[in-house]
């Protein structure tokens, strides 16, 4: 798995949950959110949280939405 190979990927799903990403990946879960942070810090990633239901969620509350990674770039 390189970024590239996680780029194309949520190209393709347009997001996707860490977990998933992972399991696509058959990878450790800490590996591929390293390599997460590196396209967050190139800005061509952003990271959502979302509510149980899925809705884009701000945050505020401190419920335990999931987060999200979407493609930006």
């Amino acid at each position: 798995m390189t970024l590239t190979d996680i780029r194309d990927f949520l190209r393709n799903e347009r997001s996707a949950s860490l977990k998933e990403i992972a399991t696509h990946f058959k990878a450790d879960s800490s590996l591929v959110e390293q390599m997460l942070d590196q396209w967050i810090l190139k800005g061509r990633v952003v990271a959502k949280q979302h509510d149980a239901f899925g809705a884009a969620c701000c945050g505020k509350c401190g419920g335990t939405g999931h987060i999200r990674y979407e493609w930006i770039g």
